[in-house]
């Protein structure tokens, strides 16, 4: 992981840019005094996010004995937002 300031960050976008797509490196883009604005993600780390979040949330709702079923097509388009997982493929 690698710290970056506002101002270098837009001069380097694509060179960062490549640089988390190209690994699982995260790039945390720094504001005013040094203070971390905002992280830089593969969408590829994004999705792992993402489904360890359901998961967790799922293990709760479970232990809580509030579990619902559902389809995994009705899950991945809450989840994601379409009908496809990851919100990849036909349109």
């Amino acid at each position: 992981m690698s710290d970056v300031g506002i101002g270098e960050a837009g001069a380097r976008l694509e060179m960062l840019v490549q640089q988390v797509a190209s690994g699982r490196e995260r790039v945390v883009i720094t504001g005013d005094g040094g203070v971390p604005a905002a992280v830089l993600i593969s969408p590829e780390e994004l999705a792992d996010l993402e489904d360890r979040l359901a998961l967790a949330q799922y293990e709760l709702s479970k232990a809580r004995d509030t579990v619902e079923t559902e389809s995994h097509d009705e899950v991945v388009c809450a989840v994601y937002g379409r009908g496809t997982a990851h919100g990849q493929g036909a349109a």
